[in-house]
């Protein structure tokens, strides 16, 4: 319990209770004595002077030792609290109505006695105590002829009083209420601060309890906390659980990441495999026969070699970019482009394939005022991929059309077929890296199914959503749309880098 942060805290507060309470005590003690000291120096201040006026010790300007004596045994007896004592000029004791023994020196410093008689002191002032010589007393003091009239205020005898006092009921009764009076304002000042400390004990079992279970934790294990609170406990309890949540969230998400990598892992490594092998068989055939082929039979054996090494080249490259669009790291140039100049080159670079399945390349409308704000470099390669998927979608005499709508703010692009179409089962899965439709049409080139995971990636960085839509038999349509003024281009820009 002592090692915790509240034990300790309680701990410290008990400490400051006693040594305060304990000071206050003693100080209140010796303030008291103070005043008591102070009230009887007042009341008592001409004591001395009054007494020198008694003139039955004062014979003829002499002091008759014998009568004073007898004076100051007298006052005494009526005021017990007084002593009384006749000093030369210089302190020594020169009579004194004490019993024998009772005074323990025979000089008291008179430098109090002058400053007393100055009033250039406040009260109180306190003299040597001829019985005690180790306390200090108040006195009253007047001066005669070779010496003064020194009397303490406050004996012996009172000293003993007081001592016993000071051990009475009434004392003790008086230090128990202090006492009960501290003590209870210690359990409330230890009952407030476990209220105000609760939050942050909560706070250590919340976090104690996600280190304990994990990242799974986060979530409705932390909801207890109040968001609309102003108390800084409970905004970082909020600040906590938003923590807990993100990261459970980041965790989910390398999760699913590391989950796709390896699938992808596997399925590009199934469809490596296939190039690889058939590069290696027709290298290997052609190196066992190559004295026995004809020119024209060796050409063909390196011919597919080569298509198969194309093939694992862009795949390879492919997979290189989709890293790379993958690490967040890939930004944008915004800047305009004439979007019905730059669809005729990409058909062209594709149109040969196109031609070789009697497949139709058309674009609509051939409008050169259609202008968007994109990087031209990832818009074209988004172009190529959708019009090279649409056409792996196609049989021969089928149309694949690039459309262009326009509205004032942006221009939506089209890449739409008459092909087979997409199954709907797959429709939702068709960006996926590995993924592959089951009725794509691949021709001469290898589909690696990483175009249109690409093709989506490069949209996002422009801040455009792609849709797509299809029907069985009937054909597909993807479409994105863009922004064809320079602000919203700013905007996308901002956000994607």
């Amino acid at each position: 319990m002592i090692t915790s942060f509240f034990g300790k805290v309680t701990l410290a507060i008990l400490a400051s209770f006693v040594v305060v309470g304990t000071t206050l005590i003693l100080f209140t003690q010796n303030l008291t004595d103070q005043y008591q000291d102070e009230v009887q120096q007042k009341l008592h201040l001409d004591l001395a002077d009054h007494l020198a006026h008694d003139k039955h010790f004062l014979q003829g300007g002499k002091i008759d030792k014998e009568d004073l004596e007898k004076t100051f045994h007298n006052m005494m007896i009526l005021g017990p609290s007084f002593e009384f004592y006749l000093l030369d000029k210089s302190g020594r004791i020169l009579a004194h109505a004490a019993e024998p023994g009772k005074v323990k020196v025979d000089h008291v410093s008179v430098e109090p006695i002058r400053e007393f008689l100055a009033h250039d002191r406040p009260l109180p002032i306190f003299g040597t105590d001829p019985r005690s010589p180790g306390h200090r007393k108040v006195f009253s003091a007047t001066a005669l002829d070779g010496g003064f009239l020194y009397v303490i205020i406050g004996g012996e005898k009172e000293q003993n009083i007081v001592d016993l006092v000071r051990g009475s009921h009434i004392m003790g009764l008086s230090v128990t209420i202090l006492s009960a009076g501290l003590g209870f304002s210690l359990i409330v000042a230890l009952l407030l601060f476990a209220f105000l400390t609760n939050p942050i004990r909560r706070l250590n079992r919340d976090i104690l309890f996600f280190r304990a279970e994990g990242l799974e934790s986060a979530g409705s294990a932390f909801s207890h906390w109040r968001r609309e609170s102003p108390d800084e406990i409970q905004q970082l309890g909020v600040a906590f659980d938003e923590l807990s949540e993100q990261l459970s969230m980041q965790y989910q998400r390398v999760k699913s990441i590391d989950q796709l990598r390896k699938e992808l892992l596997s399925y590009i490594s199934h469809d490596l495999r296939t190039p690889l092998s058939s590069l290696q068989g027709y290298l290997e055939t052609w190196q066992i026969k190559q004295s026995t082929l004809t020119e024209e039979e060796s050409q063909h054996y390196i011919s597919i070699a080569m298509e198969n090494a194309g093939q694992i080249s862009a795949m390879v490259e492919q997979l290189f970019e989709l890293a790379h669009l993958d690490s967040d790291e890939v930004s944008i140039r915004l800047e305009p482009v004439v979007i019905a100049d730059l669809t005729p080159d990409v058909v062209q670079q594709l149109e040969i394939e196109a031609r070789e399945q009697q497949i139709r390349l058309d674009i609509r409308p051939r409008d050169s005022s259609l202008v968007v704000f994109a990087d031209i470099e990832k818009l074209e390669r988004v172009l190529t991929n959708l019009i090279d998927n649409a056409i792996r979608h196609c049989s021969p005499n089928d149309t694949v059309t690039v459309r262009f709508e326009a509205s004032p703010a942006a221009i939506t692009i089209g890449v739409e077929d008459t092909g087979t179409g997409i199954p709907p089962d797959d429709i939702e899965r068709i960006f996926e890296p590995h993924f592959k439709a089951r009725n794509t049409r691949t021709g001469k080139k290898t589909n690696t199914g990483l175009g249109l995971a690409i093709t989506k990636r490069l949209l996002e960085l422009h801040g455009a959503t792609i849709e797509v839509t299809s029907r069985l038999g009937e054909g597909t349509r993807f479409s994105f749309a863009l922004a064809r003024n320079e602000t919203a281009g700013a905007n996308v820009s901002l956000a994607a880098d």
